[in-house]
């Protein structure tokens, strides 16, 4: 894997991550259809916003 799939993986997880403890501390519980529609959004929003630049 080249070092921007890297930068992808990690910024996915560390978001991820973020996401799910703020969701936790906040509502006490975890949907994963809203983490996955969270996720699709994050990913749409870095790979575009890479082809933007």
């Amino acid at each position: 894997m080249d070092s921007r799939g890297n930068l992808y993986v990690a910024a996915f997880i560390s978001a991820s991550l973020s996401y799910i403890f703020n969701v936790l501390a906040f509502t006490g519980s975890f949907d994963v259809f809203r983490w996955f529609v969270f996720a699709v959004v994050f990913l749409g929003f870095t790979y575009g916003f890479e082809k933007f630049i």
